[in-house]
């Protein structure tokens, strides 16, 4: 059994997951500590979309925003353990989210179009292998 040392997912099976259980019973048992996927791509800065967040609407409800912004990537690690905001940048009126996975970049897209409306432009780079999705509304 393996043990992320960053996030404490535990791998059994060769699948990554989070279960307390299984993560108590591999430290009893003094489990390969291993960085999983999600850590290991943060840690090496593999960026796989980029979300931009923009407008006078999102400098007014910023806490809100940030809120549906930890719903959904919290969502989204769930059902895949590589999928990670790397990094996340406050300015006045914008937010800047880097993300390990180019379905979260776009899933925190649509989500915001679909909870405050505004306008979704979503960009397929390199072969389809990042995203760069803007999301704006005044």
């Amino acid at each position: 059994m393996k043990i992320c040392p960053s996030c404490y997912a535990v791998c059994m099976d060769q699948h990554w997951l989070f279960d307390e259980k299984a993560r108590a019973k591999g430290e009893k048992e003094r489990g390969k500590k291993e960085l999983c996927p999600g850590c290991d791509r943060v840690s090496k800065g593999r960026v796989d979309g980029v979300v931009h967040l923009k407008g006078n609407f999102l400098a007014n409800h910023k806490e809100e925003a940030k809120h549906l912004i930890g719903n959904v990537a919290e969502r989204k690690l769930r059902r895949n353990i590589a999928a990670r905001i790397c990094h996340f940048e406050e300015k006045d009126d914008e937010i800047v989210i880097e993300t390990t996975d180019k379905a979260l970049a776009e899933r925190l897209g649509k989500e915001f179009e679909k909870a405050y409306s505004g306008t979704l432009d979503i960009q397929w780079l390199q072969a389809d292998s990042f995203a760069r999705v803007y999301w704006q509304r005044d």
